[in-house]
């Protein structure tokens, strides 16, 4: 399947009021088992302590979200999530319509970029194959004067690692 399907049918709010409740117990046991686990003889670092300790933060983490409405790191940089008023509301409006002509800017921008990409696109395609047909004319050359594929690969290796310097070509 390479879609997901739809779920049949909506959680009832008794079954969501579980599952918040399961979560949260969930959360609590690992905030609290994990790091017992880690500190349990034989004392090492390794992938079983990291995971155990990824876990104590995912599950700290969840339970200071869900009490103070902030993740942890919210609260270290000092993130506070904006008050409505009316004012800002307002502002929001006008803020709405000057970023509907930026976003229409941005629009006829990218166009333009698209149409300066495509000639760059056609110029690179053609350059690209005027490369591929001077190798392939180096290449029949080499073979015309009796060289075998291996000669010509290392011919072709030499030059990229000495930066196209060939010994052949001073003698």
């Amino acid at each position: 399947m390479s879609h997901p399907q739809e779920p049949q049918r909506k959680p009832t709010a008794t079954e969501t009021v579980n599952y918040a409740k399961t979560l949260h117990n969930t959360a609590l046991l690992t905030a609290v088992a994990c790091p017992l686990l880690a500190l349990a003889p034989p004392r090492k670092l390794d992938f079983f302590t990291a995971g155990l300790g990824i876990t104590t933060l995912f599950s700290t983490n969840y339970l200071v979200r869900e009490y103070t409405g902030r993740s942890i790191q919210q609260h270290v940089t000092g993130y506070r999530p904006p008050v409505l008023t009316k004012e800002s509301m307002q502002t929001d409006e006008s803020q709405m319509r000057v970023s509907d002509a930026v976003r229409m800017e941005r629009q006829e921008a990218l166009r333009a970029q698209k149409e300066r990409a495509g000639i760059a696109d056609q110029v690179e395609a053609s350059t690209q194959a005027k490369w591929a047909q001077e190798r392939n004319r180096e290449t029949q050359d080499a073979l015309d004067v009796g060289k075998g594929f291996a000669d010509i690969i290392m011919d072709q290796i030499y030059e990229v690692w000495h930066w196209r310097k060939n010994t052949d070509d001073d003698e």
